[in-house]
């Protein structure tokens, strides 16, 4: 595993903040609140708030001056930066991060296409992605099969970083060997990697699902939440939620066969492209 770089690339400390020491690209539904948290909770990493900052993306014309006041780290932090999962799949941000942050810490986490692309509209069929079906969602947003095309993405980054310098996970590893996959994190962007954050087994939204949070919030009982997953009743809530997720991935529950079928022979080849590129065995991901 690669160690962390020299960090002249930002500008010392100051009244008007810093640019990044390292900056999570994505991808979306892939694990990256998780690793925000686990982030944040690292005495010796400085998050920017909010979790998602779209500056290059869509906020790039804020200008550099915007960009900076979000980072204010102290002298206890080795680390500093920000996540937002839109940046990996933008053609114009790769150039933009070079430009501003040459030689920040990427970091990228990729997941089963299929899965990826289903969890977005399962998240947001109520919201952004408000069609009847998964199918009507892929014929009318095609941005959603396209951000699982994961190696012309990677490419885009490959042609102007060396590769040392961007960190790319896989999601499998984060369900099923989680403190590995932190660790391998923390020692990419150069803090302590044997601080175990509290968020080990403790999955994002694991112990009561997103929609259960949201009602129980809605009538001030987010206490509740807490105290579910603060008692000795959450690790085990957690367990038996990551063996039914586990156990369910490729089913595709109120998905079409043959949409499963389509989008799996749609991924195909870029799957492949990926495993060549990466280097990793993605034979899991072909779903039949």
């Amino acid at each position: 595993m690669s160690t962390q770089t020299e960090s002249s690339s930002t500008s010392p400390v100051t009244a008007a903040g810093s640019l990044p020491t390292f900056i999570h690209i994505g991808g979306q539904r892939c694990g990256t609140t998780w690793v925000h948290k686990c982030l944040a909770e690292h005495p010796q990493v400085y998050m920017a708030e909010p979790k998602e900052l779209h500056f290059f993306n869509n906020n790039f014309e804020q200008g550099e001056s915007w960009y900076r006041a979000k980072f204010h780290p102290g002298p206890e932090h080795k680390a500093w930066g920000e996540a937002t999962p839109a940046y990996i799949n933008r053609p114009e941000v790769p150039q933009r991060i070079k430009d501003m942050c040459p030689h920040a810490r990427l970091i990228a986490c990729l997941r089963n296409p299929i899965d990826r692309a289903f969890s977005a509209y399962n998240l947001k069929r109520h919201g952004d992605l408000n069609y009847a079906t998964f199918e009507e969602a892929l014929e009318k947003n095609p941005d959603i099969m396209e951000r699982g095309l994961y190696a012309q993405q990677l490419q885009r980054y490959f042609a102007l970083f060396p590769r040392e310098q961007l960190l790319v996970q896989i999601y499998d590893d984060l369900v099923h060997h989680e403190k590995r996959f932190i660790r391998e994190i923390y020692t990419h962007i150069g803090v302590d990697a044997d601080y175990k954050p509290s968020w080990l087994g403790k999955t994002d939204n694991a112990v009561i699902m997103p929609g259960v949070q949201d009602k129980l919030k809605g009538v001030g009982l987010g206490w509740a939440i807490r105290a579910v997953r603060d008692s000795k009743l959450g690790p085990v809530i957690r367990r038996w939620n990551r063996q039914q997720k586990t156990r369910k991935a490729g089913q595709y529950k109120d998905m079409k066969p043959e949409t499963k079928r389509m989008l799996a022979e749609y991924y195909r080849q870029p799957n492949k492209d990926l495993a060549a590129l990466l280097g990793v065995d993605l034979s899991a991901w072909n779903v039949n």
